[in-house]
């Protein structure tokens, strides 16, 4: 039997011009949101019943062909990656992370999107309170722009794998 993995978020040292996508990575309307497409075998009711059983998602919505919810606290999985504490920006390494996922089914494949993506603070340092939640934005953004900032684009490493079940 397989793993399904939900999404597979790596952000890598890159710089591009013109409409950027880093590594799944985009700015929508002034939103950091992470998209990608996933090919599967299962069908719309089992990819709803792994959502279901996952134990990742709250507050789960089923439509047509759609399942959306709100993604539990996470951490970030920057050392199963084989990045380091300190090869990974403080801001990731230090906070749980939770967003909006929506999963979209049609023939065979599905989209995964994580979009409202806030990351909240372990605990306390001279910087930020235990439980301070930051959105995405405020780290990626350029100040009042709809494009991301050059500190986001350069040495931004994490993974963070979700997985809905363990076997399918």
């Amino acid at each position: 039997m397989k793993k399904i993995t939900i999404f597979v978020l790596t952000l890598v040292s890159v710089t591009s011009h013109g409409q950027e996508t880093i590594n799944n990575f985009q700015v929508d309307n002034s939103e950091i949101i992470w998209q990608k497409v996933f090919e599967t075998t299962l069908t719309f009711e089992q990819l709803k019943e792994k959502a279901k059983d996952s134990g990742l998602l709250e507050k789960i919505e089923i439509g047509d062909n759609k399942i959306s919810g709100d993604l539990k606290q996470l951490d970030a999985d920057f050392k199963g990656a084989g990045f380091t504490e300190m090869g990974t920006p403080i801001y990731i390494s230090r906070s749980h992370f939770t967003g909006f996922v929506i999963l979209e089914f049609k023939d065979g494949k599905y989209r995964a999107t994580l979009k409202k993506i806030v990351l909240t603070q372990k605990y306390s340092d001279s910087l930020t309170k235990q439980g301070e939640m930051t959105n995405l934005e405020f780290f990626g953004l350029k100040n009042g722009k709809n494009e991301m900032a050059n500190s986001f684009k350069k040495k931004f490493e994490f993974d963070i794998k979700l997985h809905l079940h363990e076997k399918i």
